[in-house]
């Protein structure tokens, strides 16, 4: 979550990939990192669909809105057995 993560590191950040954001410190937190620009057009991030995102920062001039594909392969996360039930 963005709020917990420092000020002092997303200064450093160049570049935001944004995923929808309900919870408003989370927003705040980005806009403030964000150029001044920048910081009016992330108001619609509570509303991004599932899968969407925004790409933000100093390389471009305006945010841009993706749709991320599912992965051909989905990911396995499952909880990983540490210990086996029975004999060892």
């Amino acid at each position: 979550m963005p709020r917990d993560i420092s000020q002092g590191v997303l200064s450093q950040f160049g570049t935001f990939i944004v995923h929808r954001l309900i919870n408003q410190r989370d927003r705040e937190v980005i806009e403030y990192a964000c150029s001044e620009a920048t910081k009016s057009a992330l108001s619609f991030l509570p509303i991004l669909a599932p899968g969407e995102a925004v790409l933000a920062g100093v390389d471009f001039p305006m945010p841009i809105i993706l749709k991320i594909k599912k992965p051909v392969k989905t990911p396995d996360s499952d909880t990983p057995t540490i210990f086996r039930v029975g004999k060892f």
